[in-house]
């Protein structure tokens, strides 16, 4: 039975080299990339960048080429719109998101007008804002928010208030951003801490298409001053709970006798 499977091996060989007639110099180059593909299999963007800059504050300088190499080759390998559509630290979301699929099923979507196109991007928030940004961080406390978003429980917990799953990548942004100014002290630590959350707002409520508390009402541009606001007197009322709920009572049933007289009103003048 053997000289069989060698026949038929030689066959096949046969058949694939007459099949493919055309020399390697006019293959195109695109069938070469699948020889990194196991690299890009094990390849984490976050931890490497957390490593290039943990090892840059220390001196490290032989593993800095190593992510430095690969970062571009991935990024050159993928098309213009898919770039686009990556969103940041997606190898920390173990848990599709439905944001990311309708992004993935339409490529090719125009994109929607800007708001305000004439008025750029803040670099600062307004006062109030600014002075409620915080300046403490807690590595511990943004490692468990983190693996619980990507446990179980906190999908779970995702589906049920939101319908679906959530997206994990901020919270492990916030893991890693505390875990590189770990080793910052004083004004220097609370500033890059004030201005991390700073860029978060700015990107969550003032960037195009997003939407702002100010399209509704105008910020308020300073504090209020002490003393100023909830001056009018509260009268203590001199009467009992039984007394108060009575007229309370007496108070809604003129109410609802009001509406009633003016819906009659107005279909008797119909």
């Amino acid at each position: 039975m053997g000289w069989l499977w060698s026949s038929a091996t030689a066959s096949t060989a046969s058949t694939s080299v007459v099949q493919d007639p055309t020399p390697e110099a006019t293959r195109p180059a695109a069938q070469s990339p699948p020889a990194s593909k196991p690299d890009d299999d094990f390849y984490d963007p976050e931890i490497a960048k957390f490593v290039q800059q943990f090892q840059t504050e220390f001196g490290g300088k032989k593993s800095n080429t190593a992510p430095a190499q690969q970062t571009p080759v991935t990024q050159a390998e993928l098309p213009k719109h898919d770039q686009s559509s990556k969103p940041p630290s997606s190898s920390w979301n173990l848990w599709g998101s439905s944001s990311s699929k309708t992004a993935d099923a339409k490529p090719d979507a125009q994109p929607a007008p800007q708001r305000q196109q004439e008025q750029p991007s803040p670099d600062r928030l307004d006062p109030i804002s600014e002075s409620l940004l915080p300046t403490t961080m807690s590595c511990r406390q943004a490692f468990d928010t983190a693996f619980h978003c990507n446990s179980l429980g906190g999908q779970w917990t995702s589906v049920y208030r939101a319908g679906s799953v959530r997206s994990c990548s901020e919270h492990w942004d916030n893991f890693w951003f505390c875990m590189r100014t770990r080793t910052y002290t004083g004004e220097v630590k609370e500033e890059a801490i004030r201005d991390y959350y700073r860029q978060r707002e700015l990107g969550k409520y003032y960037g195009p298409d997003k939407p702002n508390s100010t399209d509704i009402w105008e910020a308020r541009a300073e504090k209020v001053e002490p003393g100023t606001a909830f001056r009018k007197t509260y009268v203590q009322p001199d009467i009992s709970d039984e007394e108060w709920w009575q007229m309370e009572i007496e108070h809604r049933r003129k109410v609802q006798e009001e509406l009633q007289r003016k819906d009659a009103a107005a279909a008797a003048g119909r």
